[in-house]
C-alpha cells in the first residue's frame, strides 16, 4: 500500500511526519502535517525569489530547511514500520524513493538537456548532459563542487542543473542511513527489551554522525568554503537534526500547548529571519546554517503533539497547495530561469513575471501528469508474491492514473518539440564578416590595423561563419595548447627551459611573469622572441591563479594557494640570478582579499605588485603589461540565439582604476595598456577579423596572443625597453 499525501522537494510524503507516538497503537494512520507542507511552501518561494530577483539575500538557504524535513520524514517512515512490522524492507524503501524522486527529476533533466543542446553553445550544450548524467546517478554535488574549484572553470556560468546537488546529497545519504540504521535496530533488539531503549540506541548512533559531520563542517567550511557548500559531508548534520526529533518523538510529544505555540512561532521566525541575514559573504554551512536548522527543528518540534492551527502563514490552503507541488516547483525553477534569461537577458519586471508564471505551469503539469501517476503506481511495490494482488493494484492504478500518464507522455513530448522549434526559428544565420582592408599606416604601427578590427567586431550583428577556430573550440580548449603550459600549472615545478624562446646564444633575455594573464600573453612573446632574428630569449612563467604580489591574495582554485609562494619566490629567484635585460609583469586588474577575507583596494594591490616586481633585481627595466578588460563570460553570451552584440563587453571603472594606479606607481618603470588590441571605442568584442580574442571572460586565446604580437613589439620598441 502506498502512502497519501503531497510531495516536498524530496518527494517525501507529509503524512509520513511523525513516528508511532503520533498514534500510539501504531496501528492508526499519523496525522498530516499541514505545518509541514507550509514550511515546504515557505522555502521553495524562498529559494525561487533568491535566485529571479535576488532578495532575500538568504533565500538560498531554503535548502537547509527541507534537509531537515527530510531526515525527520523519512526517519520516522522507518521506525512506523519497525515498530508495526518488526523489520525494515530495504526493498521497499528504495522502490518508494525511486518513485517519488526518479520520474519528475529524469522529466526535467530530459528536457532541459534537450532544450540546451539547441539553446546552447556546442561546449555548454555537452557540459549541460554530462550535468544531466551525474544528476541522474545522485552525484551532482560532488561533479559541481569539483568544477567550483576548478581555476580554468571559476568563471563558467551556471549550470541550468546546479540545483540538483541538494537532490544527489539527500539520496546519498539514504543510501546509506536507512542500512545503517536497520542494523542498529536488530543490534539493539537482540540485546534490548524495552522498545524505547531500542529507539535511543538508534538515536546514539546519529548524534555520533551529527556531531562529527557538524565539525568537520566547521573545518571545511574555513578550509575549502565552495566545496563545503556542496559536500555530503558538510551536510550530513542537517538530515541527521531531522532524523533525531523523529526519534525522540517520544518526548516532545509532552509538550503543553502554551510551549508549541511559542516554539512554533519562534522557529518560524527564525527561518524568515535567516532569510534576510544570511548572505553568500557568511560562513555557509557553518557555522550560519545552524540558525535555519534549529529553527526547523522548533517548528517540526512544536507539531509533534497535534495540529499547529495557530501558525496560520503556514497552515493555509495556498500554503498548503505550493507545499504539495514544491518539488516540481524547485525542479522546473532553476533551468526555467537559465534559458528565459538567454532568450530575454534584460530582467524587466514582464521577464520576471514570465519566468515566474512559466515554472508555476510546467510544475502543475509536472506534479499532476508525472509526479502523482508513478507515486500511487505500483511499480517497484511489494506484493508478497501474490499475482492477484499485483494485477489489482495494476487495474486501480490505469483507472486512476492511466489517462494522466499519457497525457504526460504527450505534454513533455509537445512542449520539447515547441521550445524547439522556436528556438530554430530564431536561430541568427551566420554570415562571413571578412577583416577589414589593409589599413594606411598599419605597416609601421600594427595597433592600428587591430583597432580596424576590433571596430568592425564591435558593430557586427551576426556571427561570422568564418571564425578560425570557432568560438566554441577555443571555450574547450582553455589553454590546454597554450606553449608555456608546462610553466604554469598548478602543483608543478616550473622548468624554465620548457618555456624558453628564441636563441640560446641571444644577446638579450626577457622575462613574461605574473598569473594567468600573464600566461594568457605567453603566445606573444613566444612569437616576439622566434621573430627577433637571434636577439632575444624569453622566458615566460608565471601560475595560473597566482597575483605576483607581495602579499597573498586568495584564490579558491584547487592547489592555488597551496603552490603560489613558493612559485613567486623561485621565480625571483631565477630572476635575481639571470639578469635579464627587461621584466614584463602583468596580473589581473581584479579586486581580491587576503586568505583572512580582508578585503584589498586598487592602490593596495598595485603597491604591492610593484614590491613584489623590485625582489628580482634585474639589470635592465621592468614593464607592467596591462590585464584585457573583463569580458563577458562566453559560455553565456554566445549561443545560437544570441548576437554579437551580446558579448560586447565596455571596459569597467575597476579595470580603469588599475591602468591609472599602475601608471602612476610605475616609477621609473614602464607600463603598457592592453586597449589598443583588446577594445575599441570603449567596447570589447568576443572576435576580431577572423579570430576569437578570448576563450573565456578575460584570457586571451592562443591564436589572438600570437596575432598580437607585433603590436606589443611595436609598444616595447616605443618605450625603448627592446
Amino acid at each position: 500500500m502506498t502512502e497519501t499525501g503531497a510531495t516536498s522537494v524530496d518527494g517525501t510524503t507529509a503524512t509520513s511526519d511523525t513516528t508511532d507516538t503520533t498514534s500510539p497503537t501504531g496501528s492508526e494512520r499519523p496525522a498530516r502535517r499541514r505545518d509541514i507542507q507550509g514550511l515546504r511552501a515557505l522555502d521553495v518561494v524562498a529559494i525561487i525569489a533568491s535566485h529571479v530577483t535576488q532578495w532575500p539575500s538568504g533565500g538560498f538557504v531554503g535548502v537547509d530547511v527541507f534537509f531537515v524535513i527530510s531526515g525527520f520524514l523519512i526517519t520516522g517512515l522507518m521506525l512506523r514500520e519497525y515498530d508495526r512490522t518488526g523489520r525494515l524492507s530495504l526493498a521497499r524503501f528504495y522502490g518508494r524513493r525511486l518513485r517519488r524522486i526518479v520520474p519528475a527529476a529524469l522529466t526535467v533533466l530530459l528536457a532541459t538537456s534537450a532544450v540546451g543542446y539547441f539553446l546552447f553553445n556546442t561546449t555548454r550544450a555537452w557540459e549541460t548532459i554530462w550535468d544531466a548524467v551525474y544528476s541522474l546517478f545522485f552525484a551532482a554535488n560532488w561533479r559541481f563542487a569539483a568544477v567550483g574549484v576548478d581555476y580554468f572553470h571559476a568563471t563558467s556560468p551556471a549550470s541550468p542543473l546546479q540545483h540538483y546537488w541538494s537532490l544527489a546529497v539527500e539520496e546519498q545519504f539514504y543510501l546509506l542511513w536507512p542500512a545503517v540504521m536497520l542494523v542498529t535496530l536488530l543490534f539493539a533488539t537482540s540485546r534490548l527489551r524495552d522498545p524505547r531503549r531500542i529507539r535511543w540506541a538508534v538515536g546514539a548512533v546519529m548524534a555520533v554522525i551529527v556531531a562529527a559531520s557538524l565539525v568537520f563542517a566547521f573545518w571545511q567550511t574555513a578550509a575549502m568554503p565552495t566545496v563545503a557548500y556542496f559536500s555530503t559531508f558538510t551536510r550530513i548534520w542537517e538530515l541527521g537534526i531531522g532524523a533525531l526529533l523523529a526519534i525522540a518523538a517520544p518526548v516532545f510529544i509532552r509538550m503543553t500547548r502554551a510551549a508549541r505555540f511559542i516554539v512554533g512561532w519562534a522557529g518560524l521566525a527564525g527561518i524568515v529571519t535567516s532569510f534576510f541575514v544570511i548572505t553568500s559573504a557568511v560562513p555557509f554551512p557553518a557555522p550560519w546554517a545552524l540558525l535555519p536548522v534549529l529553527s526547523t527543528a522548533a517548528v517540526i518540534v512544536a507539531g509533534i503533539g497535534g495540529p499547529q492551527r495557530h501558525l496560520f502563514p503556514l497552515v493555509n490552503p495556498v500554503s498548503t497547495f505550493i507545499g504539495n507541488i514544491s518539488y516540481s516547483l524547485y525542479l522546473w525553477h532553476f533551468p526555467v530561469l537559465v534559458f528565459l534569461l538567454m532568450l530575454m537577458p534584460d530582467q524587466t519586471p514582464q521577464v520576471t513575471a514570465i519566468i515566474v508564471g512559466a515554472t508555476i505551469l510546467l510544475a502543475v503539469m509536472s506534479y499532476y501528469l508525472v509526479e502523482q501517476p508513478f507515486q500511487r503506481s505500483p511499480l517497484l511495490e511489494s506484493f508478497n508474491g501474490s499475482a492477484e494482488a499485483r494485477s489489482e493494484a495494476w487495474a486501480d492504478w490505469r483507472e486512476k492514473f492511466g489517462t494522466r500518464f499519457i497525457l504526460s507522455s504527450i505534454a513533455v513530448l509537445a512542449m520539447v518539440t515547441v521550445v524547439t522549434f522556436t528556438i530554430n526559428t530564431s536561430l541568427n544565420d551566420a554570415i562571413p564578416v571578412a577583416a577589414p582592408a589593409p589599413v594606411a599606416g598599419a605597416e609601421e604601427n600594427p595597433e592600428i590595423q587591430l583597432q580596424a578590427d576590433l571596430t568592425a567586431a564591435v558593430s557586427a550583428t551576426a556571427w561570422p561563419d568564418n571564425l578560425s577556430p570557432s568560438l566554441d573550440r577555443v571555450m574547450s580548449s582553455t589553454s590546454n595548447n597554450n606553449p608555456a603550459r608546462d610553466c604554469f600549472n598548478i602543483g608543478d615545478t616550473p622548468r624554465f627551459d620548457r618555456c624558453t624562446w628564441g636563441s640560446d646564444d641571444a644577446p638579450n633575455h626577457m622575462y613574461l611573469v605574473g598569473d594567468s594573464t600573464a600566461m594568457a600573453y605567453a603566445p606573444a612573446f613566444k612569437a616576439i622572441a622566434d621573430d627577433s632574428a637571434g636577439q632575444w630569449r624569453i622566458t615566460t612563467v608565471g601560475l595560473y591563479g597566482c597575483r605576483f604580489t607581495d602579499v597573498a591574495v586568495q584564490n579558491d582554485g584547487a592547489g592555488v594557494m597551496d603552490s603560489c609562494e613558493q612559485r613567486k619566490s623561485d621565480i625571483a629567484a631565477q630572476i635575481s640570478s639571470d639578469q635579464p635585460q627587461l621584466v614584463v609583469v602583468s596580473n589581473a586588474f581584479a579586486l581580491g582579499q587576503t586568505p583572512a577575507r580582508v578585503p584589498l583596494s586598487v592602490s593596495t594591490l598595485v603597491a604591492s605588485a610593484v614590491a613584489e616586481a623590485a625582489q628580482y633585481n634585474a639589470a635592465g627595466r621592468i614593464v607592467y603589461l596591462a590585464a584585457p578588460p573583463l569580458g563577458a563570460e562566453l559560455g553565456q553570451c554566445y549561443s545560437p540565439v544570441s548576437s554579437p552584440q551580446d558579448c560586447n563587453s565596455p571596459v569597467g571603472q575597476t579595470w580603469l582604476d588599475f591602468a591609472a594606479a599602475t601608471d602612476a606607481a610605475k616609477g621609473s618603470d614602464r607600463f603598457i595598456t592592453s586597449l589598443p588590441f583588446t577594445c575599441a571605442n570603449n567596447l570589447c568584442p568576443a572576435f576580431a577579423g577572423t579570430l576569437p580574442t578570448r576563450y573565456d571572460s578575460v584570457h586571451l586565446t592562443v591564436e589572438y596572443s600570437t596575432h598580437i604580437a607585433p603590436a606589443l613589439k611595436h609598444a616595447l620598441v616605443a618605450l625603448g625597453a627592446m
